[in-house]
């Protein structure tokens, strides 16, 4: 449930119209990504532990999504393919801090 609930609201907030800014590549925004995919990656490791790679393919393809709908002009915003390497990183972080965490708790 914690899963979904920090998934909708990181949808609503990737996808609220704003002003069109030419990507950066190490833009505030990068932290962003970095910190909602790592939680997300976590949250689903923690709600699906045998399920890590599909998670993990699929929240990189919820990634892709968010950007693709964000270059529409509809939204007014900018698709960049440094948000989606951000994303990524966050996933891969969030898979070692996971297995990490599991790997303490079962000692």
């Amino acid at each position: 449930m914690l899963f979904v609930t920090t998934g909708l609201l990181i949808t609503d907030l990737a996808l609220q119209p704003g002003l069109p800014t030419p990507p950066e590549l190490f833009g505030p925004d990068k932290i962003e990504h970095f910190l909602a995919f790592f939680v997300l990656t976590v949250l689903a490791r923690m709600g699906w532990p045998r399920r890590g790679w599909i998670t993990s393919i699929a929240l990189l393809a919820y990634g892709i999504g968010i950007e693709l709908v964000q270059g529409s002009a509809a939204l007014g915003r900018t698709a960049s393919a440094a948000d989606v390497v951000a994303d990524l990183t966050g996933i891969s972080l969030g898979l070692v801090f996971a297995n990490m965490f599991r790997q303490g708790r079962a000692r």
